[in-house]
């Protein structure tokens, strides 16, 4: 479950990063047809409006990439955020289930090592002292 909702994700995350150079393409198309038909209709004496017009369509195609950046940085941490949500529900989920199965948890097989190895590290002791 957790995972078909990470996948969607993912996909929804890439949907809009195509959509995002989508977009971008044809801003950069835009203006490239727009310097075109500002050469084409306005001579020589209007150059500067044509060179102003094109510094604010260069802003905007920055402001927008910026923004969609930010935006796509959202998404991602909104991801992650939900992606942890579920795990955690999971993990409660599963606790009930794995205390019926009666299984040792972590920290008791944890423990048991130490006992185990302690308990090793004695009879090594004592069988050396009774070889000696």
């Amino acid at each position: 479950m957790a995972e078909a909702k990470t996948e969607g994700l993912r996909a929804r995350l890439h949907q809009v990063q195509t959509t995002l150079q989508r977009v971008q393409k044809e801003g950069e198309r835009v203006v490239g047809r727009i310097r075109k038909d500002a050469k084409d209709l306005l001579g020589r004496d209007r150059k500067k409006a044509v060179q102003d017009l094109l510094s604010q369509a260069q802003k905007l195609r920055n402001d927008i990439q910026r923004r969609a950046e930010r935006t796509l940085k959202d998404i991602e941490e909104r991801g992650q955020k939900i992606v942890a949500a579920i795990e955690k529900q999971a993990e409660k989920g599963l606790e009930p289930l794995v205390r019926s199965l009666n299984l040792p948890t972590r920290d008791e097989v944890e423990k048991l090592k130490k006992r185990v190895a302690l308990v090793e590290k004695r009879l090594e002791e004592i069988a050396g002292s009774k070889a000696a």
